[in-house]
């Protein structure tokens, strides 16, 4: 398990996108951040799975996942390698610019975003295990986030995104919510991992 989680990471610390994607991520996040706490929680975490969802899908984009699991046989392992990742990535993202809300006077919501921050990251990498295009989860989600979760929802429901902007405001219910929505992910792309990757 050691070597899975040293060969994700090595591979997402040299690929060029992984950084790009990090650092644009923690800007938009940064820059939102001066303008409220809330903005900072929710783009830090739309920040964390976009950047799941890239680290991820990356492999059946690039067909490097054949080599992956040719390396790892176990593929519940490399997946497992590909969550602890994606959350390291994203506590680094909502850390870093989270820091001028943390110096602004919000600790709490700075604690309680890096606490559901982790449940994001899950639900980004089970999600992209699941469906393997990046770009039509991220444009799918986005629509999702503005007409489902914004107009319909009107941000109240416990949808996963509204859920994780509430919990990250220490709401308990949305915590509850957010780990639902994660676990109900986990299924699904335990099964979605151990498919055929040659119709990718």
């Amino acid at each position: 398990m050691i070597a899975v989680l040293r060969s994700e990471l090595y591979r997402s610390l040299t690929i060029r996108s992984s950084w790009v994607s990090l650092a644009g991520f923690a800007a938009l996040a940064a820059l939102t951040g001066w303008f409220s706490e809330e903005f900072w929680s929710l783009f830090a975490g739309l920040g964390t799975f976009g950047l799941a969802v890239v680290l991820t899908a990356q492999h059946y984009q690039h067909r490097t996942a054949v080599l992956v699991f040719l390396g790892q046989p176990h593929r519940l392992r490399a997946l497992a390698a590909q969550f602890a990742v994606a959350i390291l990535f994203g506590l680094v993202l909502a850390a870093v610019s989270g820091i001028s809300v943390a110096a602004s006077g919000f600790t709490a919501q700075y604690r309680s975003t890096l606490t559901a921050v982790p449940l994001i990251a899950v639900y980004g990498v089970a999600n992209a295990t699941i469906v393997r295009r990046p770009m039509w989860l991220l444009a799918g989600y986005l629509g999702w986030l503005v007409f489902v979760e914004g107009l319909i929802g009107r941000l109240e429901e416990p949808l996963p995104f509204t859920s994780f902007l509430f919990a990250s405001a220490g709401q308990t219910k949305f915590v509850l919510a957010l780990l639902a929505w994660t676990a109900a992910s986990l299924p699904l792309a335990a099964w979605s991992v151990r498919r055929d990757l040659t119709g990718d």
